[in-house]
Protein backbone atom coordinates (compact mmCIF):
# COMPACT_ATOMS: atom_id res chain seq x y z
CA UNK A 1 0.00 0.00 0.00
CA UNK A 2 2.95 2.14 0.71
CA UNK A 3 5.10 1.08 -1.54
CA UNK A 4 5.73 4.85 -3.21
CA UNK A 5 6.46 6.37 -0.34
CA UNK A 6 8.89 3.43 0.63
CA UNK A 7 10.79 3.97 -2.47
CA UNK A 8 11.19 7.97 -2.45
CA UNK A 9 12.52 6.67 0.96
CA UNK A 10 15.55 4.47 0.42
CA UNK A 11 17.71 5.75 2.66
CA UNK A 12 15.96 6.70 5.57
CA UNK A 13 16.04 5.32 9.66
CA UNK A 14 13.58 3.36 10.61
CA UNK A 15 12.77 0.84 12.77
CA UNK A 16 9.78 -2.07 12.82
CA UNK A 17 6.52 -2.14 14.74
CA UNK A 18 6.72 -4.41 17.12
CA UNK A 19 3.68 -6.57 17.80
CA UNK A 20 3.01 -5.10 21.21
CA UNK A 21 3.03 -1.38 19.93
CA UNK A 22 -0.01 -3.15 17.15
CA UNK A 23 -2.05 -4.62 19.64
CA UNK A 24 -2.39 -1.68 21.76
CA UNK A 25 -3.95 0.47 18.51
CA UNK A 26 -5.64 -2.61 17.08
CA UNK A 27 -9.12 -0.98 18.03
CA UNK A 28 -8.57 2.64 17.57
CA UNK A 29 -6.54 2.79 15.08
CA UNK A 30 -8.00 2.48 11.16
CA UNK A 31 -6.64 -0.48 9.34
CA UNK A 32 -4.57 2.08 7.17
CA UNK A 33 -2.62 3.25 9.71
CA UNK A 34 -1.99 0.21 11.25
CA UNK A 35 -0.91 -1.12 7.50
CA UNK A 36 1.27 1.86 7.60
CA UNK A 37 3.30 1.18 10.85
CA UNK A 38 3.40 -2.86 9.08
CA UNK A 39 5.25 -1.82 6.29
CA UNK A 40 6.61 1.24 6.92
CA UNK A 41 7.11 1.38 10.69
CA UNK A 42 8.06 4.46 12.80
CA UNK A 43 11.48 6.37 11.88
CA UNK A 44 12.70 9.57 9.74
CA UNK A 45 11.42 10.33 6.81
CA UNK A 46 11.57 12.60 2.94
CA UNK A 47 15.64 13.78 4.03
CA UNK A 48 14.34 14.28 8.07
CA UNK A 49 11.09 16.38 7.22
CA UNK A 50 8.80 13.86 8.72
CA UNK A 51 8.91 11.45 11.32
CA UNK A 52 6.57 8.77 11.81
CA UNK A 53 6.35 8.60 15.65
CA UNK A 54 5.14 6.55 18.79
CA UNK A 55 1.83 8.07 19.27
CA UNK A 56 2.37 7.43 23.34
CA UNK A 57 4.65 10.17 23.06
CA UNK A 58 2.65 12.95 21.98
CA UNK A 59 -0.64 11.79 23.40
CA UNK A 60 -0.52 14.34 26.24
CA UNK A 61 -0.17 17.26 24.15
CA UNK A 62 -2.76 16.35 21.64
CA UNK A 63 -4.96 15.65 24.59
CA UNK A 64 -4.87 18.80 26.63
CA UNK A 65 -4.59 20.95 23.33
CA UNK A 66 -6.64 19.78 20.33
CA UNK A 67 -9.65 18.45 22.68
CA UNK A 68 -12.96 17.86 20.90
CA UNK A 69 -16.50 17.22 21.88
CA UNK A 70 -16.55 14.76 18.77
CA UNK A 71 -13.68 13.03 19.21
CA UNK A 72 -13.74 9.22 19.98
CA UNK A 73 -9.60 8.96 19.70
CA UNK A 74 -7.10 11.36 18.60
CA UNK A 75 -3.88 9.31 17.60
CA UNK A 76 -0.84 11.74 16.68
CA UNK A 77 0.92 9.80 14.37
CA UNK A 78 3.55 11.87 12.24
CA UNK A 79 5.59 15.10 13.08
CA UNK A 80 7.68 17.71 11.12
CA UNK A 81 11.23 18.95 11.41
CA UNK A 82 8.93 22.00 12.38
CA UNK A 83 6.98 20.01 15.19
CA UNK A 84 3.56 20.19 13.56
CA UNK A 85 1.51 17.17 13.99
CA UNK A 86 -0.52 14.64 11.82
CA UNK A 87 -3.24 13.69 13.86
CA UNK A 88 -5.97 10.99 13.16
CA UNK A 89 -9.18 11.65 14.51
CA UNK A 90 -11.73 9.05 15.13
CA UNK A 91 -14.57 11.18 15.28
CA UNK A 92 -18.49 10.75 16.51
CA UNK A 93 -19.79 13.16 14.54
CA UNK A 94 -21.14 11.80 11.01
CA UNK A 95 -21.31 14.98 8.64
CA UNK A 96 -17.32 15.60 9.38
CA UNK A 97 -16.51 11.54 9.97
CA UNK A 98 -13.30 10.01 10.78
CA UNK A 99 -10.42 12.53 9.24
CA UNK A 100 -6.76 13.47 9.99
CA UNK A 101 -5.58 16.91 11.60
CA UNK A 102 -2.55 18.73 10.78
CA UNK A 103 -1.42 21.02 13.43
CA UNK A 104 0.55 23.97 13.00
CA UNK A 105 2.48 24.55 16.09
CA UNK A 106 4.32 27.52 13.92
CA UNK A 107 0.91 29.11 13.13
CA UNK A 108 -1.43 28.16 15.41
CA UNK A 109 -3.83 26.55 12.84
CA UNK A 110 -5.41 23.25 12.31
CA UNK A 111 -6.30 21.79 8.72
CA UNK A 112 -8.60 18.81 8.13
CA UNK A 113 -8.15 16.20 5.81
CA UNK A 114 -9.71 13.09 4.64
CA UNK A 115 -8.57 9.73 6.32
CA UNK A 116 -6.95 8.84 3.30
CA UNK A 117 -3.73 7.79 4.31
CA UNK A 118 -2.68 6.18 1.08
CA UNK A 119 -3.42 9.78 -0.69
CA UNK A 120 -1.49 11.75 2.30
CA UNK A 121 1.78 9.03 1.81
CA UNK A 122 1.88 8.00 -1.76
CA UNK A 123 1.24 12.13 -3.33
CA UNK A 124 0.75 14.98 -1.03
CA UNK A 125 3.96 14.33 1.01
CA UNK A 126 6.20 14.54 -2.52
CA UNK A 127 3.76 17.38 -4.21
CA UNK A 128 5.61 20.99 -3.86
CA UNK A 129 2.30 23.02 -3.68
CA UNK A 130 1.15 20.96 -0.74
CA UNK A 131 4.44 20.77 1.20
CA UNK A 132 4.39 24.77 0.28
CA UNK A 133 0.98 25.83 0.63
CA UNK A 134 -0.75 23.13 2.83
CA UNK A 135 1.54 22.74 5.11
CA UNK A 136 4.10 25.76 4.88
CA UNK A 137 7.47 23.39 4.56
CA UNK A 138 8.50 24.83 1.32
CA UNK A 139 11.61 26.08 3.57
CA UNK A 140 12.58 22.96 5.03
CA UNK A 141 15.73 22.49 2.38
CA UNK A 142 17.25 25.88 3.50
CA UNK A 143 16.74 25.77 6.87
CA UNK A 144 18.23 22.45 7.27
CA UNK A 145 21.07 23.13 4.79
CA UNK A 146 21.81 26.23 7.13
CA UNK A 147 21.45 24.58 10.57
CA UNK A 148 22.40 20.79 9.75
CA UNK A 149 20.42 17.22 11.07
CA UNK A 150 18.35 17.00 13.83
CA UNK A 151 18.23 14.70 16.35
CA UNK A 152 15.10 12.81 17.43
CA UNK A 153 14.23 14.96 20.35
CA UNK A 154 14.78 18.37 17.88
CA UNK A 155 12.90 20.36 15.87
CA UNK A 156 13.25 23.51 13.58
CA UNK A 157 11.79 26.32 15.71
CA UNK A 158 11.29 30.05 15.58
CA UNK A 159 12.65 31.72 18.81
CA UNK A 160 10.85 33.69 20.24
CA UNK A 161 7.41 31.64 18.81
CA UNK A 162 5.68 33.31 16.50
CA UNK A 163 2.57 32.78 18.83
CA UNK A 164 4.75 34.90 21.44
CA UNK A 165 5.53 37.87 18.89
CA UNK A 166 8.19 36.18 17.23
CA UNK A 167 9.72 37.45 13.75
CA UNK A 168 8.57 35.13 11.03
CA UNK A 169 12.36 34.88 9.37
CA UNK A 170 15.46 32.87 8.44
CA UNK A 171 17.00 34.55 11.05
CA UNK A 172 14.74 33.58 13.90
CA UNK A 173 15.14 29.31 13.48
CA UNK A 174 16.93 27.61 15.89
CA UNK A 175 17.23 23.90 16.23
CA UNK A 176 15.26 23.31 19.79
CA UNK A 177 13.97 20.69 21.92
CA UNK A 178 10.64 19.87 20.68
CA UNK A 179 8.69 19.00 23.69
CA UNK A 180 9.23 22.38 25.30
CA UNK A 181 9.14 24.46 22.07
CA UNK A 182 5.64 22.66 20.91
CA UNK A 183 4.26 23.16 24.65
CA UNK A 184 5.30 27.04 24.86
CA UNK A 185 4.05 27.58 21.55
CA UNK A 186 0.88 26.34 22.00
CA UNK A 187 0.59 28.33 25.51
CA UNK A 188 0.96 31.21 23.53
CA UNK A 189 -1.52 29.54 21.02
CA UNK A 190 -4.58 28.67 23.63
CA UNK A 191 -7.21 27.61 21.03
CA UNK A 192 -6.15 26.50 17.60
CA UNK A 193 -7.64 28.37 14.76
CA UNK A 194 -8.81 26.39 11.70
CA UNK A 195 -6.69 27.24 8.43
CA UNK A 196 -8.34 29.71 5.68
CA UNK A 197 -7.25 29.11 2.13
CA UNK A 198 -6.70 32.67 0.58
Amino acid sequence: MYERFLNQNIDCKRQVADGAFLAKYADIAPKELITLWQEVGLGIFCNGLFRIMNPADYQEFVNQYYQREYNEAAIPFMVTAFGDLFVYIKSSQKQLGNHIVFLNIRYGTFQIFTDNFNLLFNILLFKNDSLEFRYKLGLYPRIKEKLGALQGDECFGYVPVLSAGGEETDEHIQVVKIFPYIDMAAQFIGEFERFEAR
